[in-house]
């Protein structure tokens, strides 16, 4: 079985208690807490050791990653004001590449948070396009929200 990284600062129990549930149906789960990080109230990464394709959401299932999507939100509703950074990350888009696939996003772009998690699910067709048509051969190939653009943006 293959192990899914949880690294976290200022999350609470109920909140670690809940992804680790949730993670770990699927996975071997490897746990961290992190070092305070000044920038941030609260600081969640999720290394999934899959692919970012279909097959990784008819895998993890439809409930786990609404409960997923759920926690997210309600970690950013309880923290108000103060910013929370999430940080997903995936082996590549394919299962035959050798890279590393980040989505990354705070809590500072106010209401659009919810939106840009509800849109992680629908990018797949997008980024596997993107990354394809550039041909690139980086290692770690990252993606931020634009909250102006309302779109997830490959920044380099």
């Amino acid at each position: 079985m293959n192990s899914v990284n949880l690294e976290y600062f200022g999350i609470s129990p109920l909140e670690i208690e809940v992804l680790y549930k949730t993670l770990s149906k699927l996975y071997l789960v490897d746990e961290k807490n992190l070092a305070q990080e000044f920038d941030y109230v609260s600081v969640l990464n999720i290394e999934f050791p899959v692919p970012y394709d279909e097959n990784f959401f008819q895998s993890f299932g439809f409930d786990r990653w609404q409960i997923l999507k759920g926690i997210f939100k309600e970690m950013k509703r309880r923290r108000g004001r103060k910013v929370l950074k999430i940080s997903l990350s995936f082996s590549g888009i394919t299962a035959d590449t050798d890279s590393k696939l980040v989505f990354t996003l705070t809590s500072e772009i106010g209401e659009e948070f919810q939106f840009a998690i509800e849109k992680i699910q629908y990018m797949i067709d997008a980024i596997h396009v993107q990354i394809k048509s550039r041909e690139t051969k980086k290692q770690l190939i990252s993606y931020t929200y634009d909250p102006t653009t309302l779109k997830w943006v490959l920044t380099d």
